[in-house]
């Protein structure tokens, strides 16, 4: 069998079946995915250490912070798998009633909570920061500091930067895929009535 005739007999079919818009949702939750899962790694793995039986956090100022950071992604990262395959199965087999959420809700609640987690952690690390390396005594010596901490953990905290944003913008623009996936639908249900 060709490619062009396993794409014609398998994929084709379903492709028409899900629809353009449904395809481009899928995407972005399985990048949504991707960018939580960094957010979420990067945190637990980097940014909060063990020494013995002490956990450290150089980037938020106290366990407990980063604590609500792995906690925070997580939840989102769960919600997210969760709204991918809910969307999948939608498809495929009937859904039980229990399990059925709306999908622009679950964008909604994980819109909320990234637009909530982003900017506590970001403000978090600006006050630790300003308020370790405030004004010393010796020029040179806080240079030294601020250096040696941006060697440490300045790429790690960038990066959860990043993929905060990241995930905001991928959440705005499913979301929008879900407003036009709504509105096509509703189409489609109104010529078939008529």
């Amino acid at each position: 069998m060709t490619i062009i005739n396993f794409y014609n007999n398998i994929f084709k079919p379903h492709l028409e079946k899900i629809g353009k818009f449904t395809l481009l949702k899928w995407s972005f939750y399985f990048a949504e995915i991707i960018t939580t899962s960094k957010v979420f790694g990067t945190i637990y793995d980097k940014l909060r250490f063990r020494v013995g039986d002490k956990t450290y956090c150089f980037a938020y100022g106290n366990v407990s912070r980063c604590n609500f950071g792995v906690q925070m992604s997580f939840i989102g990262l769960l919600v997210a798998v969760y709204t991918l395959t809910l969307s999948i199965f939608k498809v495929y087999i009937n859904v039980p009633p229990i399990m059925k959420w709306n999908e622009i809700d679950l964008c909604s609640f994980k819109l909320g909570l990234w637009i909530i987690t982003a900017p506590t952690l970001t403000s978090w690390f600006i006050r630790k920061f300003e308020k370790k390396y405030a004004r010393p005594s010796h020029q040179e010596d806080r240079m030294n500091k601020i250096q040696r901490m941006d060697k440490m953990i300045g790429g790690d905290v960038r990066k959860v930067r990043k993929m905060c944003r990241y995930t905001i913008l991928i959440l705005v623009i499913s979301f929008f895929f879900l407003i036009l996936e709504k509105w096509e639908n509703k189409k489609k249900e109104k010529i078939k009535n008529n």
